[in-house]
């Protein structure tokens, strides 16, 4: 008997050891790009741009399009400069819009112009990134999906078209940028980004443009960055892990919130949840609204601080050597966690006495770090959680460290952005649940449980939330089986798939860390990232 109880806690053990630390980022290089009016035409542009900023930009982008020859004159002042030239090549006329059409270019009839630009560009005989027909997952262009019949395949084989005549001209110089919105419109299935690659041996980068928009327009609100493009980098890292990724365009209006704090905010990302991404362009110009890096003193001010950042590089021959980045982010391990047995029905009351301690999850170090940009140590954020069950409920039991405890003011869907459990479960048929359970502010707002799914509280479920002192707090919770549906049903050696984060608001207010126990912060989505649970 004590040989199999010492066999039950090793196996358990398991929900406590895993991978190495990824708090502190590896040393890598983002490099810098800019976009600014006039250049490289006029390359003072770009040196007030360094003078104002204190850093050379490694890339220089402007905008071509097919009623223009290659653009020799302003590759090469680029390159006298020190950077990589960066072609957005608009397959239209900027006086005529209805001029180049993706299937004419498909059947042949821009091969003698294309054939032309190519071999130029070979004579050229310098790196150059050529971005065409950037965002066509968007109704702004003539090339887009929504204008060629709704389907992606129409602009992959003319972008397939252009790039085999480059390799037929021998234009091995050109880099390829193949780069989309971050948000597809229309949201359509048919309109998905990534059914429009046009394959590994197409495409030399992935790019994404995105904009924070602010509250400028009726439609938008305020984005930090992470929120602009992580789904994205993520998704497309996974489909194409051996492809460099930039940001190809972006910026910030200043309307809607504080546009020098969300500057100061990218080197953090860059360095945790967002390390895939190799380059950043700035598009520097008063437009819809003013997106320029000056746009105020206080934005300048915080543009010049983070180009202090060792992380953010100016070196030309390093981005042009850097043609394929493996993948960053490391690879989790398939945790399993237990649930026991309660001793007997669970009252919900926040003394955990009553329960079955025998196989804790412990998450106390910088091994489940998973998102935030600042982590400083046990005593900011770790826990212990329990998993039991018996027939009727899963109770679930947190002892929460945490340096301000109880910071949710959130209500129903909400709670997962302050001081909150979250919770996945993958049950039989394929039916995954994501259930929060929320700590509220101990004041007005009480204790919540959520479930997305549903859109609605579990009906039987029980919370209580205590406050242990100034420097943490316990949670114990309850959910009936009934709610799934009969989608599970729990027997002693039964397996579903689990994940389980502790949420952390502090000073904001809103959550600005949290920790995982075993997948990465989209663990939420995707069930690929889950560990398993097993009922003993």
């Amino acid at each position: 008997m004590l040989y199999w109880i010492m066999f039950f806690l090793l196996i358990c053990s398991f929900s406590g050891i895993t991978e190495a630390a990824n708090v502190t980022a590896p040393t890598k290089a983002v490099y810098v790009g800019i976009f600014r009016e006039g250049a490289p035409s006029n390359m003072n542009y770009i040196k007030k741009y360094v003078e104002e900023v204190g850093k050379k930009p490694a890339c220089i982008m402007w905008y071509e399009d097919w009623n223009q020859p290659f653009p020799l004159e302003d590759a090469q002042n680029v390159i006298a400069f020190g950077a990589i030239p960066h072609v957005v090549w608009e397959p239209w006329y900027w006086g005529d819009h209805g001029k180049v059409v993706l299937k004419d270019i498909i059947a042949g009839k821009w091969d003698a112009y294309i054939s032309t630009w190519a071999k130029e560009a070979k004579a050229f005989g310098k790196p150059i990134f050529v971005r065409m027909a950037h965002e066509f997952n968007i109704d702004g262009y003539p090339w887009g999906i929504i204008h060629n019949d709704k389907d992606p395949q129409v602009y992959v084989k003319a972008f397939r078209h252009v790039v085999d005549i480059f390799k037929r001209e021998g234009a091995s110089n050109v880099k390829f940028v193949w780069c989309f919105m971050n948000y597809s419109f229309p949201d359509e299935s048919w309109n998905d980004w990534a059914a429009a690659y046009p394959g590994d041996n197409y495409v030399d980068w992935i790019g994404i443009d995105g904009y924070n928009w602010g509250n400028t327009q009726s439609w938008s609100q305020w984005q930090v960055f992470k929120y602009l493009f992580r789904d994205q980098v993520r998704r497309a890292k996974g489909l194409w892990p051996n492809k460099p990724i930039m940001i190809a365009e972006f910026a910030s209006a200043e309307k809607g919130g504080n546009k020098a704090a969300w500057t100061k905010e990218l080197p953090g990302y860059l360095k945790s949840s967002m390390q895939d991404i190799d380059m950043i362009i700035w598009f520097d110009l008063k437009k819809e609204t003013d997106w320029r890096i000056k746009s105020s003193p206080e934005s300048l001010k915080a543009y010049q601080a983070i180009m202090k950042d060792p992380i953010f590089s100016s070196s030309a021959e390093g981005l042009a050597k850097l043609t394929v980045s493996p993948p960053k982010l490391i690879k989790r391990e398939h945790k399993i966690a237990c649930a026991v047995k309660a001793p007997a029905p669970i009252k919900i009351d926040g003394n955990l006495s009553g329960w079955n301690k025998t196989a804790p999850l412990t998450m106390k170090d910088a091994r489940f770090f998973r998102e935030g940009t600042t982590w400083s140590g046990p005593a900011d954020l770790s826990g212990v959680i329990y998993v039991n069950w018996d027939e009727n409920f899963l109770y679930i039991a947190a002892d929460v460290t945490d340096k301000i405890p109880l910071v949710n003011s959130k209500e129903r869907s909400d709670i997962w952005n302050g001081d909150a459990i979250e919770m996945v479960l993958g049950l039989d048929g394929g039916a995954d649940y994501q259930i929060g359970f929320g700590t509220g502010d101990g004041k007005g707002n009480p204790p919540t449980i959520w479930n997305w799914q549903r859109r609605r509280t579990p009906e039987g479920s029980e919370i209580k939330v205590i406050k242990k002192d100034a420097k943490g707090y316990l949670l114990e919770a309850k959910l009936p089986w009934a709610f799934f549906r009969g989608k599970f049903t729990p027997t002693k050696g039964a397996k579903i798939g689990f994940d389980i984060a502790i949420d952390d608001a502090d000073y904001t207010g809103e959550r600005e860390r949290q920790f995982i126990w075993n997948g990465d912060y989209y663990f939420y989505r995707d069930p690929s990232v889950w560990g398993t649970l097993e009922f003993k």
